[in-house]
This record gives structure tokens, C-alpha cells and sequence, in this order.
């Protein structure tokens, strides 16, 4: 109902301010690109809500449902857009509405799985290991909106470039770490109490340089 509204403010806006032809390529790209920015706040909150139950068996079962669910678009998607012959990067904005739609079905549905995979990376990684076909797809899908690029934002980019590094689609940039991994925060707790005995040590040597040297009573026996 929102999303719907909101459409239709940005319609009147468009008309009145813009003298945009609402039927054009680039008054639909520039209305998506908004849409796809609230989607992607949307799709964030929901996210989050994974991050609130305490049962690993629930979240597992949760992100699997969904993924089946993500895949299935996915791929349905990609049949149309090839058959509808839009190249991603290369043609402009589809106004036919089947094109339309599979074309946004990927967008949306690829940036929601990587948010996903980041955020639950032990779980999706499992997951997609248990289903090949479907590492495979995301794979082309990152590919595919990369190339669709002006359609996205600056963070659904970045977030796609960290999920090709999480699933070493892609070479990890050296400092890469993903916090929500479980090695990683194990990792850094060691590096935390390693950073803690520097510490300890430090402030012991400290301490004995400033006591210095002490006299016992046995050097001033004869």
C-alpha cells in the first residue's frame, strides 16, 4: 500500500515539476531505482528479524525455505528476461511488464540472498553447498546486476562485491573479514586476549623498572 502510493506521488511530481514523459524508458528506470532503495530498506528489516531468534535449527530452516523460495524466482526470472531479449548495461529500462517484473524479481531477490549470506554466512554457505545448482545461479545473478548497475544503489553494490568474496567468487580483498562468521569471531577474540597479554606484560616491565634494584639485609651482613 505504501510502495503504491508512493508511486503515485512520484507520478504527480513528475508531471507537474518535470514535464516527463511518464511513459518512457527513463521515467520507469528512474521510478525503479527509487522503488528498488525502499525495497532494499524493506528487505533489511526483514533480515534483522532472523538475527532475533536464538534457535539455530529455526534460523537454518528459516534461510533454507527462503532460499528455495529466492532460487525459484530467480531462476524463473532469468528465463523471461533472456527470452525478452534485454541486455543488462545495454538496453534501456523494459516497458513491458513480464520483462519488467523478472527484471526486478533478480535485482531484488539477489541483493536479499546476499544480505542473507552475510549476515548468516555459516548457514548460507551450507546451504548452498548442499544445493549446487543454486551457488551456480547466484553466481550469474551477482553477475547480472553488477552489469545492471545504474539501477542499483552504492550499498547494494558493495554488498554484492562482499558476498562474490564470501563465496570466493571473486579474490578476496586481503583484509577481508566478515564479522558475522563464527571463525572470524574467534579469530578476533584470540587476537583480543593476545592484545591483552602484550598488555599485562607491558605494564609488568613497567612496574619493575620503576621499583629498580632493591638492598636485602643479607648485603650489609660481615
Amino acid at each position: 500500500m505504501q510502495t503504491n502510493v508512493f508511486c503515485v506521488f512520484f507520478v504527480i511530481h513528475a508531471i507537474l515539476c518535470d514535464n516527463i514523459d511518464v511513459n518512457s524508458p527513463e521515467f520507469a528506470e528512474q521510478l525503479y531505482i527509487k522503488l528498488f532503495k525502499r525495497r532494499r530498506a524493506e528487505q533489511l528489516e526483514a533480515v534483522k528479524s532472523f538475527q532475533k531468534i536464538s534457535s539455530y535449527e529455526k534460523q537454518y530452516s528459516m534461510i533454507f525455505l527462503a532460499s528455495e523460495k529466492i532460487f525459484s524466482v530467480i531462476q524463473e526470472s532469468r528465463a523471461q528476461i533472456e527470452a525478452s531479449g534485454f541486455i543488462p548495461g545495454v538496453s534501456q529500462f523494459p516497458t513491458d511488464e513480464k520483462a519488467r517484473d523478472a527484471l526486478s524479481n533478480i535485482l531484488e531477490n539477489t541483493a536479499l540472498f546476499t544480505e542473507i549470506l552475510l549476515r548468516f554466512p555459516d548457514i548460507s554457505t551450507t546451504v548452498l553447498k548442499l544445493n549446487n545448482h543454486w551457488d551456480v545461479l547466484l553466481k550469474w545473478s551477482i553477475i547480472f546486476c553488477n552489469e545492471a548497475h545504474n539501477l542499483l544503489d552504492k550499498t547494494t553494490l558493495k554488498l554484492l562485491n562482499l558476498a562474490s568474496q564470501e563465496l570466493n567468487h571473486t579474490q578476496r580483498d586481503p583484509n577481508y573479514v566478515n564479522p558475522y562468521r563464527k571463525t572470524a569471531k574467534v579469530s578476533n577474540n584470540n587476537n583480543n586476549d593476545a592484545n591483552e597479554d602484550i598488555k599485562r606484560e607491558k605494564r609488568k616491565k613497567r612496574k619493575e623498572i620503576k621499583r629498580g634494584p632493591r638492598l636485602t639485609n643479607s648485603h650489609f651482613e660481615l
